[in-house]
């Protein structure tokens, strides 16, 4: 009786595993990692390494401003390069200056585009150009400096052609200001752009922008007051319209003077902007 209760139990069991269904857990083919989408990087026309290296080939078309750029002596060349198509566009809403010390270039961007781009000699050490945002503030064809020049006596002779007023005066003489033409203001104490001496990659100046006489009077031509300057120790991104980031614009040799777009002149003259010395543009 014994056997047979168990043989009945071992033919339910079969019966019951016969019975089921049993599943392969299903091998999902192994997914290849998400690639994250990376940008194309277009190399800088302004900044190329190894242009000096045998074999280097200006590959972009002649002409352009980017072929200008590329060539093996840029930017340490006495050079202009200018787009008078676009000067013809320029207002304070649609261009910006950019002043590069590291490569001691200026270039004017209209649009995104450059529309000048030429040599500068800033300030040298102990006499830096502020680096940070300003707008030209001032422009007059004539200036001559308040601070800077030579120094005369009473027989007309000059006793001090690199003259600093704010040394003082000596006594029984005269001051005559230092020719600064096609005068861009920058800030309240004296920084801006003119007519001076430019070596190409030299900084020469006691903190304003030299540019050559040519050159600061085509700009002048061209400029309009508000127009916003960007004086940077870095080089800006070509292919952004001159984009300069926060940082490269925050370093000031003085800590205080923070001339920014919130910090508006009270005690020069503003050359009125209808007038004909401003060659105003809205």
């Amino acid at each position: 009786m014994k056997q047979v209760l168990t043989l009945s139990i071992v033919s339910l069991l079969l019966a019951s595993c016969s019975s089921q269904t049993f599943y392969e857990p299903t091998s999902q083919a192994p997914q290849p990692p998400v690639q994250p989408v990376v940008p194309v990087q277009r190399p800088n026309p302004l900044d190329l390494p190894g242009k000096n290296q045998p074999g280097y080939v200006n590959t972009y078309a002649a002409g352009t401003h980017e072929h200008f750029a590329a060539q093996p002596s840029y930017p340490t060349n006495l050079e202009l390069w200018s787009d008078d198509a676009l000067l013809q566009q320029v207002t304070r809403a649609n261009s910006k200056l950019v002043i590069c010390i590291p490569q001691q270039r200026a270039r004017l961007y209209v649009n995104g585009k450059v529309a000048m781009d030429w040599p500068v000699s800033t300030g040298t050490n102990g006499h830096e150009t502020p680096t940070g945002v300003f707008r030209i503030i001032e422009k007059n064809e004539d200036h001559k400096s308040s601070r800077y020049g030579k120094f005369i006596d009473a027989d007309g002779k000059v006793t001090n052609s690199n003259a600093d007023l704010l040394h003082g005066l000596p006594e029984g003489q005269t001051f005559e200001g230092a020719g600064m033409p096609y005068w861009h203001r920058f800030t309240p104490d004296g920084v801006g752009l003119h007519t001076g001496k430019v070596v190409a990659g030299q900084r020469l100046s006691h903190g304003c922008i030299r540019t050559q006489n040519h050159v600061a009077k085509k700009f002048f031509q061209h400029s309009v007051l508000q127009l916003p300057v960007y004086i940077t120790r870095a080089v800006e991104d070509y292919y952004r319209g001159g984009f300069v980031k926060p940082i490269d614009v925050k370093y000031r040799p003085k800590p205080g003077n923070d001339y920014t777009d919130n910090v508006m002149p009270t005690e020069i003259k503003i050359v009125p902007a209808n007038s004909p010395e401003a060659h105003f543009q809205a």
